[in-house]
């Protein structure tokens, strides 16, 4: 029956509800296991029957896997070994619900699977999780965590704090643990926030005697970022809580004495650090073993001074007459 005069009406019906129900069809197909095309294995062996359909509209992993001419587009079963049980049985319950459960317990393995299968809108979800529990404790490996996986704004908010808190960063454990390429990046920064340059000389000091055969040849390249001079007596005197005596002349640096830390035998080793030739040379010891003392340079003649040479049972200080130990 045409309506009089009403030949061009059209109507658009917009059924507000129909997401929801298909989003709940599928949800229903999934849960009794129906039209199920492919099948997913993670880990442990548990397997997941699921819909190509839905995989690859939240994922551009599978969309790519399903589309492009791979051998997985023919196959009904995908491995996908780097996923656990738990944290694949929740992307695929997001991939039919559009709900997901992230907890401080399973953020990163959610956010690393997630990146992995490229599932853009949870990585996301657990990044901003991420963002709100950064603290002073956590930022380095956040850091790290960041740029490995490409978050953005977590790796802008941990190097913030990382930068803006580094006296209280460096105090804590996970800093011993730091790469020498992440030391020397935070230490070249510009807002780098300490109080003064010389305060960046105790961190830098406490990361190298950490594990001081591997790290100590690290120290030229990290105090240089500082832009000080290392000829200035706090640069001694800081230096000498690893319980080396340390200073320059000319172009080498000079580091003496020292201590075992399985026995606290004092040292009397000398190593020399060539800032031209960039070469560690270990010259002729010390007359006297000593750790805890002070190395200066007087008139192109480089002294320890000081120190103790027993345990810590039997301490015995040093006479204060100085030992030349090289000359310019």
């Amino acid at each position: 029956m045409a309506l009089s005069g009403e030949e061009d009406y059209t109507y658009i019906y917009n059924d507000l509800s129909h997401p929801v129900d298909f989003l709940q069809a599928f949800r229903t197909f999934y849960r009794d296991g129906l039209f199920t095309d492919i099948t997913l294995q993670c880990a442990s062996g548990v397997i997941f029957l699921c819909h190509k359909a839905v995989l690859a509209a939240c994922s551009n992993y599978f969309k790519a896997m399903f589309t492009a001419d791979m051998k997985e587009k023919s196959k009904n079963q995908i491995k996908l070994s780097g996923v656990s049980h738990t944290i694949l049985e929740a992307l695929v319950n997001y991939a039919y619900t559009s709900q997901i459960q992230i907890t401080e317990r399973n953020v990163q393995s959610l956010l690393q699977a997630a990146d992995l299968l490229q599932f853009v809108s949870v990585k996301k979800a657990c990044e901003q999780f991420l963002v709100r529990h950064v603290d002073t404790v956590n930022c380095i490996g956040m850091h790290s965590f960041a740029e490995y996986h490409l978050c953005s704004e977590l790796e802008k908010e941990s190097r913030r704090i990382l930068l803006s808190r580094f006296e209280e960063v460096w105090r804590q454990d996970e800093f011993l643990e730091i790469s020498f390429e992440k030391l020397l990046f935070i230490l070249s920064r510009e807002n780098l926030n300490v109080w003064k340059e010389e305060a960046a000389i105790e961190p830098v000091v406490k990361w190298i005697a950490y594990d001081v055969e591997k790290r100590i040849e690290c120290i030229f390249d990290l105090l240089n970022c500082l832009k000080i001079d290392l000829n200035e007596i706090y640069l001694r005197s800081a230096l000498s809580l690893e319980s080396y005596g340390v200073t320059s002349l000319g172009p080498n640096i000079y580091v003496t004495g020292g201590y075992r830390t399985d026995n606290i035998e004092a040292l009397d080793t000398l190593w020399i650090y060539n800032s031209e030739t960039d070469e560690w040379t270990e010259c002729c010891p010390m007359l006297n073993a000593r750790y805890y003392h002070c190395a200066v340079t007087l008139c192109g003649c480089v002294y320890a001074l000081g120190g103790y040479r027993k345990g810590p049972n039997h301490l015995k200080h040093l006479n204060s007459v100085p030992d030349c130990i090289q000359q310019h």
